[in-house]
């Protein structure tokens, strides 16, 4: 992949994309020992890109949390639906040593929310965890993930419908006019 391209849409390689834990895990370790600041240290500053992409991306379920097993595209917009147990526990450890070493807003976000997903969708009635979500939902992938204009108009009501839909980038990502969502920019009011 061309430098420019890693640059702007972060992970390592072309589509499909699997979220590269371990070796994000060692860019943030790596950076974390050098002798520069966080903010400055190409390793973190590599980490970053690619966590970013992620988190901002259609493989990152922009409102219940957790991250879908991988991106059938090279910028993280269009998910294979599974959520998998181990991916999502290995990106939570990741995303918070990501805050812990940046005080990163975003990694923070992302951590808090995917160990709220884990613990309210993947636990199970006895106490252990299940292993994944099927990307099937009532027989169609990724059912209850995407959405068209229309339908965030309906739940919202016409003017924060269609504040939504310009802040979550539905445009038509994905099959029938729907979309995944995605957050490429955080609204100027958190809330």
């Amino acid at each position: 992949m061309p430098e420019a391209d890693h640059e702007e849409r972060g992970g390592f390689g072309g589509a499909p994309k699997f979220p590269p834990s371990m070796v994000l895990e060692f860019l943030l370790r790596y950076g974390a020992a050098a002798k520069t600041s966080p903010g400055e240290e190409p390793a973190v500053l590599m980490a970053e890109r690619t966590l970013e992409a992620m988190a901002r991306g259609g493989i990152y379920d922009q409102l219940a949390g957790g991250f879908a097993r991988y991106s059938v595209d090279a910028d993280w917009v269009v998910p294979h639906f599974e959520k998998m147990l181990y991916d999502n526990a290995l990106l939570l450890r990741v995303y918070t040593h990501w805050w812990r070493l940046t005080g990163s807003s975003l990694a923070r976000r992302v951590a808090l929310e995917t160990a709220d997903w884990l613990l309210a969708e993947m636990r199970t009635p006895e106490g252990g965890f299940a292993s994944a979500l099927d990307a099937d939902s009532e027989g169609v992938e990724g059912k209850f993930y995407v959405w068209t204009p229309e339908e965030i108009r309906e739940v919202l009501g016409e003017e924060d419908g269609a504040w939504a839909v310009g802040l979550f980038e539905v445009t038509g990502t994905f099959e029938h006019g729907a979309s995944v969502l995605q957050l490429l920019a955080d609204p100027d009011d958190a809330e």
